[in-house]
Formats: C-alpha cells, structure tokens, sequence
C-alpha cells in the first residue's frame, strides 16, 4: 500500500459506535496497559471498557484533530487519531473518577489512570510551557496487520495540520509503549513527566500492571510539543 494514497476522514457523531467497535477490537489487544490488563480476553472488562471508550470518543467528534483512515475499497477504518481540546480536561477527570465498574482490570485501569494525572499535574506542566490551547491526542490505533504502512504517521500529520489550523498553540500526549513512544516524538519532542506502572499497587497492594514482552517501557510519558 502506498503511503501517499492514504486518505484522512474527518468523524461525524453518526460514526461513533463504528469507531466504538474498531478500538474494542484493536486497541484493546495493542495498547500496552490494557493487554498487560488482558482485558481483551474476558467480553464482562470490553463491555465496562467500551463505556470508557465511547465517552473519549464523544468527546472529540467536535475536534478538528480527530480522523481517520479507511480502506478504499471496504470503507472499514484501518486507523484513527482520537483528539480533544484540553479546555474539557476538568470534565474529563470528573468523569474518571465518577466510574463505578464491577470489573477488576477494568477498575485497575481506571485506578492507574488517576494516579497518573495525580502525579502528572499536567495543567501545571502547559502553564510551566506557557501552552494556553493545547491538543490532547488520547490515541492513535492502526490495525496491527497494517503496523509500518505509515498509517500512523499520515493520521499524526493531519492531526497536527488541523490543530494548527484550528488556533492551537500545541499538542500533548501521553505514550504507554516504545512503538507509540516513537511515533509520538516526531510531534511531541519533550517528555515533560513520567509515572512508572510498577509505582501503581492497585486495590490489592501490588503492580497489577505489568509489562509483556517484548514490550520494554516501564513508565507512561507525558509527551508535549509547543507550536512556534
């Protein structure tokens, strides 16, 4: 596939469950601290999961930055930038820290992502980098089987471009493996912060996050870059 031929969508609400389903069945078996969690493996953690998700996802259908890729023949997608405006990032905590979900590993990931912004302070890290309008990039997901087709690349590209575009003064991120870490450095050069998972106990006093090989990150950045 040609990396040129790539053609980036902008998301409608009518396309929410679609994105919903694509990142059940593909972010949640990819991204590192949830296949750590193996929360792909049991349908009771993807049903808590997916109310997660799709409220990130509604979320940022009103963002510029949000895309995604599909295949031209099929129409299904086989890539997608998920972004927001950090001015919702209040709500946005609220909201984690209103989920009551039955499920441990989904409980445990939702735990560790508290913790994270608790440590991270990020509001005090935008106003440290005098960044007033950022874009938070929440995610990126390609299909595995389509991983170095620069899919990746040609969605972060867009996500930039349109963040600019729309008055932001940057983008920030946060990575949870060495592949997102990478691509993520291209556009979000500083890691201003890092929380490593086995500083995260758990309900039961011990790391419920850990690594599987050959993944080799042991800490989630925070990744920030500031438009010039």
């Amino acid at each position: 596939m040609n990396r040129q031929l790539f053609q980036v969508e902008s998301v409608k609400e009518s396309n929410l469950e679609e994105i919903v389903q694509f990142l059940i069945d593909n972010f949640a078996q990819t991204e590192a601290i949830l296949a750590s969690l193996k929360m792909d493996e049991d349908q009771k953690c993807l049903k808590e999961l997916s109310v997660m998700i799709r409220d990130l996802v509604q979320d940022s259908l009103q963002c510029s930055s949000t895309c995604v890729i599909r295949d031209p023949d099929t129409r299904k997608i086989d890539g997608i930038a998920v972004a927001c405006k950090t001015s919702i990032f209040d709500k946005q905590i609220d909201r984690l820290c209103a989920y009551e979900f039955e499920q441990q590993p989904v409980r445990d990931a939702v735990e560790f992502l508290k913790y994270v912004f608790n440590k991270l302070d990020v509001m005090y890290y935008l106003n440290e980098a005098r960044l007033s309008k950022p874009v938070f990039v929440a995610l990126v997901c390609v299909r595995k089987e389509l991983w170095g087709r620069g899919i990746g690349t040609t969605l972060m590209n867009h996500v930039k471009s349109a963040a600019r575009t729309d008055s932001s003064d940057g983008l920030i991120s946060l990575c949870s493996n060495e592949r997102g870490h990478k691509l993520m450095k291209q556009y979000c050069p500083t890691d201003f912060a890092a929380v490593r998972y086995d500083a995260f106990k758990g309900e039961h006093l011990r790391p419920p996050i850990v690594m599987q090989a050959p993944e080799k990150f042991t800490s989630v950045y925070a990744m920030l870059a500031k438009f010039q």
